[in-house]
């Protein structure tokens, strides 16, 4: 699949379960083929996103057997409010990364 495809592939989820590693992979792929490194900026982002990722996948470990107890707060809630403590933004995060990949994408062809 060509990078364009991978890159356009993403952009359509995500914030699908598991487009963390897929952005992460994409953007490897597309500094390997500029032939230059990770930017400061967007590696912030991919740290972002696996925080996302790890904190969805604590919040439904801490879930699991509770769900049907009403005084449990859905683990979206739990991520959004560890995130939220933490000054982080995952739509920022996420612009940051397709900004790049737009821009890298013109310069691959």
């Amino acid at each position: 699949m060509a990078i364009s495809d991978k890159i356009d592939d993403w952009k359509q989820y995500p914030n699908a379960l598991g487009s963390e590693a897929h952005a992460a992979v994409v953007v490897g792929e597309v500094t390997h083929a500029l032939g230059e490194e990770i930017p400061n900026d967007v590696a912030v982002a991919l740290k972002t996103l696996a925080l996302r990722g790890t904190m969805r996948d604590i919040a439904q470990a801490i879930q699991r057997g509770e769900e049907l107890n009403p005084a449990v707060p859905s683990f979206h809630d739990v991520v959004d409010a560890g995130a939220a403590a933490a000054g982080l933004s995952w739509t920022e995060a996420i612009s940051t990364i397709t900004r790049f990949l737009d821009a890298a994408s013109e310069r691959i062809g």
